[in-house]
């Protein structure tokens, strides 16, 4: 609580002067209660209102309270780090679960889990990506599949991709023979 703040509850709970506020509150080490207190002692308030004193300690705990609730609401450091562990920890559950697949015709196709392909994206991306077109030149196909397979739209994109490499090659032969 500022000091200017001190002060205003004072004059308002103890009916005094800007000066006797601020003489009472030095004495007693700038300490609301204390401050009342001793203004009641030296005769300076009435003592049938003992309500202030009182009044003060609940605006104190209301204001811990709005404090401790706020923290509540939105956490502290801790909550907000082991939101985001959880969050990572979903992700690479997901990512475990399903996987990128690389086939060619009738072979059996190579499973590589989606968090280790995004990974090899994210960290080695040129070389990774290089490799997929190279991949697609050479008759792979590539997919997605695992126990989240809502991947229709995903797998006829790569679908498509892979019959534009195939005419892309195709074209190539066809232009190199000539």
């Amino acid at each position: 609580m500022e000091r200017n703040e001190m002060i205003e509850i004072i004059i308002a709970k103890a009916n005094v002067t800007r000066e006797e506020a601020i003489d009472a509150l030095e004495k007693c080490n700038w300490d609301v209660v204390d401050s009342i207190i001793y203004l009641e002692r030296s005769g300076k308030v009435e003592n049938n209102e003992v309500t202030t004193i009182v009044e003060v300690k609940e605006e104190e705990q209301d204001k811990k309270e709005d404090s401790k609730k706020h923290e509540e609401r939105y956490g502290g450091i801790g909550e907000i780090i082991g939101k985001i562990f959880k969050f990572i920890g979903m992700f690479i559950k997901k990512g475990s679960e399903n996987f990128f697949e690389i086939k060619k015709e009738n072979e059996k196709p190579i499973r590589v889990s989606l968090t280790i392909s995004i990974l090899l994206l994210i960290f080695l991306s040129v070389p990774t990506i290089a490799l997929l077109v190279i991949g697609l030149f050479c008759g792979y196909k590539y997919s997605l599949s695992g126990s989240h397979n809502n991947y229709n739209g995903v797998n006829n994109v790569f679908e498509k991709v892979s019959e534009s490499a195939d005419t892309i090659k195709k074209d190539f032969k066809e232009g190199y023979e000539k």
